[in-house]
């Protein structure tokens, strides 16, 4: 039993409860939730090696090469260091905003960031698929404990201040660090990552695209707990009061005294391991408030075309959306009739509609320049939708109806229903690999169905290497 530090208690007891979770069980609920974050975590990445931020990405692993040792982006091969790896796998899985998410009683974060640097390690080391599971299960079930009871946005900072404490549980864990070694590990993650919140600012780069930045955002706080572990296992010390000092994390992030003893409390009490089946999947590349509109605009088109109607004889659409859906979608947004880039049209209720109505479907393809100026596209954003604020909030706020009527009065509702992964509805591994075929496209189709299988089986996988060989194109 380790004594609490007269120094830094909280930091204490997040040692603590690394080192006591080493005797939970990974069961078979565990593993269920495992297989889903790495399917969708990879079949993201596949999707988005084209992006921009993927291709600098490559360029900058370019200028690092290693002949053996260290990990590999996926899909693409080269070899680089693992924080290198962490870091540049990151781009391609926060292209399109499109891996899993948390959003806690007060805070929220995207937990398969840790992905990155978990696979990076257990590439490096050999570890096998259970190893990697236990670390994802100890990670995830950090990050939702502190995103229940800590809320960055208050003082400006970004959700990978959260994230990367999980990470440095998981990769801890991974390296076997004992308790004093874990001490040290997170003392030198928080007082290095301090990631500001301008990177959700909304403002627009050169290129008419939310910051790149963004994009490697998480990974780089995957990366500052990779080589915290290491130096902690190598006997380096961080500062003394990384949490509870003058300027130490709670300080910096303004946290109450309740809040952190709240948290403390959270810690103590989990017996199991239960915080990676909490997150939730996006089905579609939008953000968590677009899912349940895609979801309602589809429905309502399938229902329409089995009536023997055409989605070209829709002449009104209605879109009611929950409060948050409203703000967030439409009203803060500039013009979301006319979207200009491809942010702006991820991020246009309008939009996403349309798109869902005219091309049955939502893929990151659907929201580039080509498709944004179809005719199809255009007759519908042109004075043919209307979006209405519902008069109180579905428990979530995430929800919405699209309705779709023709000149003749014929009118057929998609329905007001959370999207599967979404708002506290389960999403089927199933449904995760409809998603992971769509990303990969139909040209990479025998490599999915191998890759498919290999995450399937990820229990029986002694060797990570050999699941990140089953990545590469």
């Amino acid at each position: 039993m380790h004594a609490v530090s007269p120094n830094d208690a909280f930091l204490d007891h997040l040692a603590a409860f690394c080192i006591r979770s080493r005797g939970f069980e990974i069961d078979a609920a565990c593993r269920d939730a495992v297989r889903k974050v790495v399917l969708d975590s990879f079949g993201v990445v596949l999707g988005a090696l084209d992006h921009r931020a993927a291709q600098r990405a490559r360029r900058f692993a370019a200028c690092f090469p290693l002949s053996e040792g260290g990990a590999r982006l996926w899909g693409s091969g080269e070899r680089v260091g693992i924080e290198h790896a962490a870091l540049l796998n990151s781009p391609p899985l926060r292209a399109y905003d499109f891996n899993d998410f948390y959003l806690g009683r007060l805070g929220g974060a995207h937990p398969s960031d840790i992905l990155t640097g978990v696979i990076a390690v257990a590439e490096s080391a050999g570890a096998s698929g259970l190893e990697v599971a236990r670390a994802l299960c100890l990670g995830y079930e950090m990050i939702v404990a502190m995103s229940d009871y800590f809320d960055p946005d208050r003082a400006g900072w970004d959700y990978p201040c959260l994230t990367a404490l999980g990470a440095t549980a998981a990769i801890g864990d991974m390296l076997g660090l004992d308790h004093a070694q874990f001490r040290q590990a997170f003392s030198i993650t928080v007082n290095a990552n301090y990631p500001s919140l301008e990177a959700e600012s909304s403002e627009f780069d050169a290129h008419g695209e939310l910051t790149m930045w963004k994009r490697f955002n998480g990974g780089d706080g995957v990366r500052h707990s990779i080589y915290a572990c290491h130096l902690a296992r190598c006997g380096v010390e961080g500062v003394v009061r990384p949490f509870e000092g003058k300027f130490g994390y709670l300080a910096k992030l303004q946290a109450t005294t309740d809040e952190a003893a709240q948290a403390v409390r959270r810690l103590q009490g989990i017996e199991r391991f239960e915080g990676i089946a909490r997150g939730s999947f996006k089905r579609w590349p939008v953000g968590s408030r677009g899912q349940s509109a895609i979801q309602s605009a589809l429905r309502a088109r399938a229902a329409w075309q089995d009536a023997g109607r055409s989605p070209e004889a829709i002449a009104r659409v209605t879109v009611h959306a929950d409060p948050g859906v409203y703000r967030h979608l439409y009203e803060i947004r500039v013009d979301p009739f006319a979207p200009r880039t491809r942010e702006a049209a991820d991020h246009s209720l309008p939009y996403i509609v349309a798109a869902a109505l005219v091309q049955g479907g939502i893929r990151p393809a659907s929201f580039e320049a080509p498709l944004r100026e179809s005719p199809e596209l255009r007759r519908l954003l042109d004075g043919r939708i209307e979006v209405v604020q519902a008069e109180s909030a579905s428990p979530s706020n995430l929800l919405s109806e699209v309705v779709i009527e023709d000149e003749a009065g014929n009118r057929q509702s998609g329905g007001r229903e959370a999207a599967p992964g979404s708002a506290g509805v389960p999403i089927s591994f199933d449904t995760l690999v409809e998603k992971f075929k769509e990303n990969l496209g139909t040209g990479r189709a025998a490599r999915a169905e191998a890759l498919i299988a290999a995450v399937a089986d990820l229990d029986a996988c002694v060797d990570m290497r050999s699941l990140v060989d089953e990545t590469m194109a």
